[in-house]
């Protein structure tokens, strides 16, 4: 919204000159700066934000709905069914979670022949060095 009042003076010679009285300045249909749902950080040092929409918020409500149900209040066979896949998926994460750090323990999550990568680039390196050092003794 803008406000603008505009005055006038009369001189002597019949002309008007006009200013400025007030300005008022105020939201002009601006929108707000959009929040991000999350931020997701890459090991290597590189983020990314998600923004939410209005099609995730009607999802988000209509999951939060589906898992409000109270397992006390459920049959046998629902009741053991869920605690069973509770228990299950529970067991795949720990399994994971050890699986992942036991890898970077024994090293197995390295290249197996990076030792020979960088020996390459190293004697790459050190021939390109040499022939630099060939063309500025030949000058």
């Amino acid at each position: 919204m803008v406000n603008l009042r505009v005055g006038n003076i009369a001189t002597g010679s019949g002309l008007c000159q006009k200013y400025f009285l007030s300005v008022e300045l105020g939201d002009m249909g601006m929108k707000k700066q959009k929040v991000p749902r999350r931020t997701i950080y890459f090991a290597s040092g590189e983020t990314m934000e998600e923004y939410s929409t209005d099609e995730d918020e009607e999802v988000q409500v209509s999951i939060a709905v589906k898992t409000s149900a109270d397992p006390s209040k459920l049959n046998w066979g629902p009741y053991f069914w869920f605690h069973m896949w509770r228990v299950a998926t529970s067991t795949i994460s720990v399994c994971d979670y050890l699986g992942e750090r036991m890898a970077s323990l024994f090293g197995i999550t390295s290249p197996k022949y990076q030792y020979a990568i960088d020996e390459y680039y190293r004697m790459k390196k050190e021939e390109e060095e040499e022939e630099e050092e060939n063309i500025i003794g030949m000058l």
